[in-house]
């Protein structure tokens, strides 16, 4: 089923402006569910614009790991907040909600691509230095599991914003 923005006057419709959110955000909340019990986690991410997908890292065992090999759809939440206007009740806020499928790495250049991109969306200052930091005789970088995210459909909202 699809669902629609409600308040279409808040969609966001341009692609430019949702990969705008995508490429600065920092974290993103994740829904996943097996035999319907929800759970959700946020967790850093990089985003590469060319395939639409978002990498995340965890450890290699644990909760999200069953979940996902459970169910690997997934629902994903980015939200760029510009703050509460305290005397008017508003909020000013991009958003958008991403469905999709997310998919355990197991790739060791896919794995150090997913990792490179995660360091550019979060170190904006010389990531290739911690990039290489990181590679360089740092144990947990192999015990690290790189998740994938192929984005299927995307919405974005936004209020505030002129």
């Amino acid at each position: 089923m699809t669902y629609h923005v409600r308040r279409s006057e808040r969609e966001i419709k341009v692609a430019s402006e949702l990969r705008s959110i995508l490429e600065n955000g920092r974290y993103a909340t994740i829904g996943l569910s097996k035999a319907g019990e929800p759970y959700v986690v946020t967790l850093s991410y990089g985003y590469d614009p060319a395939e639409n997908a978002l990498f995340f890292h965890c450890a290699k065992e644990g909760r999200k790991i069953d979940f996902l090999r459970s169910n690997p759809r997934a629902c994903v939440t980015i939200i760029e907040d510009d703050g509460f206007d305290s005397g008017s009740c508003e909020h000013s806020y991009r958003s958008v909600v991403l469905s999709g499928t997310i998919q355990l790495i197991d790739d060791r250049s896919e794995i150090d691509r997913g990792i490179r991109l995660m360091i550019e969306q979060q170190e904006k200052k010389d990531p290739a230095h911690f990039f290489a930091k990181l590679k360089k005789g740092n144990k947990s970088y192999d015990t690290l599991q790189i998740l994938k995210m192929t984005v299927k459909s995307m919405t974005g909202k936004a209020r505030g914003r002129e």
